[in-house]
């Protein structure tokens, strides 16, 4: 049994009527909870769901999606959720990377794209005994974006997700009076990390949980009513999301007590705003999907003005458990102030992306012998962010060694756009660059110069492979790729081209 399936019996022995989860389809106490777990786990085992197997979980947004993976993780399958939201060409790549075994979707079907499906329909079933998986199986899948245009599935471990809900948990309870049951909301997708922030650190600690609607989160008042009338004493949330609400001048989207950022770098401007605007707290939260959710974090102190002459927030330092270093090419240590890569290591790494080697190899790697403290995991992962050491110790964020990117709460691979690009039939080739205040620019080689592609077709053919927030902004049609002498992209004559088409942005919507 796991530790987080045990807290979850606890709670529901402790407080059966204690409110769990909230959202479009219904309200669970902690006692309905674990009973539609147990069913549906009583399910999921009948049709044949073994300890070890992937469970895919293509469910709308509420609490079927929740029990589904709660439902897995008791049967001892790790699971992955797929958006429903996301592009069909985007959720069929997710299933295949991530290997999956079995897919519950909702539909009638036997099978979708070769997948068996387990149709759950809700009927009263025997609760099998509970799986008892090692620290090392893994618990779940999260994806990330690849650079081959695929999606990577990072396979997380039990006990990286158990260290982590139990360092939050343990953070937050400065904020609980004596038996008081805290208040979460969740604006994002369960599909990814900032999803997971909400869910788990608040079940394990018998917490009520919000899955607040798309519309609502979308929408500056409509969140600010939803906060409101429910009282939310805690939100992680993307500072570009909050930065669109707050100038709305929707400052009831804001919680009552903690207000936590992740996803994006968090400017002194936001936090300023948020401190001006509201009574809690604010925390800075970094960490990449390999590392589980969360492993730096910063706690904004007013008064605590030595970092302001930073361009952001500070990371902060470790949870327990985890263990960083600033390291160079070779990972030998760097010295304080000085840039380098981010290491990180201890119960906190995945176990690597499913079905690719070579990328696990080139990301998961050896421990540094200068990096090893007795008890810690033998292997550290290469976040590929560039930071240094403050004198205070805490981590600052410099920015990123390769082409990853994080957009609206989504890590984007440039490498991805391009390669969707180029599967559009009148694209020979394309290069994909950013800027902080133009945003994604694709540059675009046709296959035939006398017939460009236009910018309604190649918007419409993005959509269709891949989230909102990696389709550019703009395109500029070109005769050839200019190169380096080295035979790379000459980045810097790509800058100074002219931009054929400056249209407007599109919509761009967090999930």
């Amino acid at each position: 049994m796991s530790w987080l399936a045990r807290m979850l019996e606890e709670h529901a022995r402790l407080r059966p009527r204690a409110t769990a989860l909230v959202a479009g389809d219904g309200v669970l106490t902690y006692d309905a909870l674990v009973r539609r777990v147990a069913t549906t786990a009583g399910e999921l085992r009948r049709r044949g769901v073994l300890d070890g197997d992937v469970l895919a979980i293509a469910l709308p947004r509420g609490t079927s999606q929740v029990v589904a993976a709660l439902a897995a993780m008791w049967v001892g399958a790790p699971f992955a959720i797929i958006d429903v939201d996301e592009p069909p060409d985007r959720r069929r790549g997710q299933i295949r990377a991530c290997l999956a075994t079995w897919l519950v979707d909702g539909s009638e079907a036997d099978t979708v794209d070769g997948v068996p499906t387990v149709r759950l329909r809700g009927v009263e079933a025997p609760a099998p005994a509970m799986a008892s998986p090692d620290r090392d199986d893994a618990a779940y899948v999260v994806f990330t974006s690849g650079s081959t245009g695929t999606p990577k599935a990072v396979a997380v471990p039990h006990r990286a997700l158990d260290n982590y809900a139990a360092r939050v948990a343990e953070s937050l309870e400065h904020f609980r009076s004596t038996g008081e049951q805290l208040s979460f909301a969740s604006v994002t997708s369960f599909a990814t990390d900032l999803g997971h922030t909400a869910v788990f650190p608040a079940l394990v600690s018998g917490d009520a949980v919000h899955l607040v609607d798309k519309p609502t989160m979308m929408d500056p008042l409509a969140l600010g009513r939803y906060m409101r009338s429910h009282a939310v004493d805690v939100l992680k949330s993307t500072p570009s999301h909050i930065s669109v609400h707050l100038g709305a001048g929707a400052r009831d989207v804001l919680p009552r007590k903690l207000m936590i950022f992740g996803g994006e770098a968090l400017t002194w401007d936001l936090v300023d705003q948020v401190l001006a605007n509201g009574t809690c707290e604010v925390l800075n939260h970094y960490g990449p999907s390999e590392t589980t959710i969360g492993v730096l974090t910063y706690p904004v102190d007013p008064d605590r003005a030595e970092h302001r002459s930073s361009a952001t927030v500070p990371l902060g330092t470790p949870i327990g458990g985890v263990s960083v270093e600033v390291v160079d090419e070779d990972l030998g240590a760097v010295p304080e102030g000085e840039p380098g890569e981010l290491l990180v290591w201890g119960q906190c790494v995945a176990l690597g992306y499913i079905g690719a080697p070579d990328s696990t190899r080139s990301r998961f790697v050896p421990l540094p012998a200068h990096c090893r403290p007795a008890g810690d995991s033998a292997v550290a992962y290469r976040t590929g962010d560039r930071v240094r050491r403050l004198p205070s110790g805490d981590i600052e964020f410099l920015g990123r060694e390769d082409r990853q990117l994080k957009l609206h709460g989504q890590r984007i691979e440039l490498g991805e756009v391009e390669a969707a690009l180029r599967r559009h039939p009148q694209v020979r080739t394309a290069v994909v660059s950013y800027d902080a205040s133009e945003g994604l620019h694709a540059h675009v080689v046709p296959t035939d110069p006398t017939e460009p592609p236009d910018t309604k077709s190649l918007r419409r053919f993005l959509r269709a492979a891949l989230p909102v927030a990696a389709i550019p902004r703009s395109f500029t049609v070109l005769e050839s790729v200019p190169l380096t002498l080295s035979g790379k992209v000459d980045i810097g004559r790509l800058a100074r081209s002219d931009r054929a088409d400056p249209t407007t942005p599109v919509t761009r919507g967090d999930s």
